[in-house]
């Protein structure tokens, strides 16, 4: 239906001409694809991308995008603590085995 309402990809505001759109493109034609292709290809790395989805949210609402943004801009002051952790359980994790 968005793509009725919007035209496909000539018109200015059109459905492929919006990143996220292209998104959904692929990874719901890669769905169908897999269905119509039985078993000459295999498209299950690109479902995966399914995942990524939900994340069309953060644009939409803006408390989560500020938490979000702040996440991000917390990661390389935990740099030095995610180090430390890391090699904590890289010692465990030989030990275990």
């Amino acid at each position: 239906m968005k793509i009725v309402s919007l035209g496909f990809i000539c018109n200015k505001g059109s459905y492929l001409r919006d990143a996220w759109n292209i998104l959904d493109f692929t990874i719901i034609s890669s769905g169908y694809l897999g269905k119509v292709m039985k078993g000459g290809a295999n498209l299950s790395a690109l479902r995966s991308f399914r995942v990524i989805r939900p994340l069309r949210t953060i644009s939409s609402v803006q408390g989560l995008r500020v938490i979000v943004s702040s996440l991000i801009n917390a990661i390389p002051l935990l740099r030095d603590s995610l180090l430390v952790l890391f090699f904590f359980f890289l010692v465990f994790a030989i030990a275990g085995t």
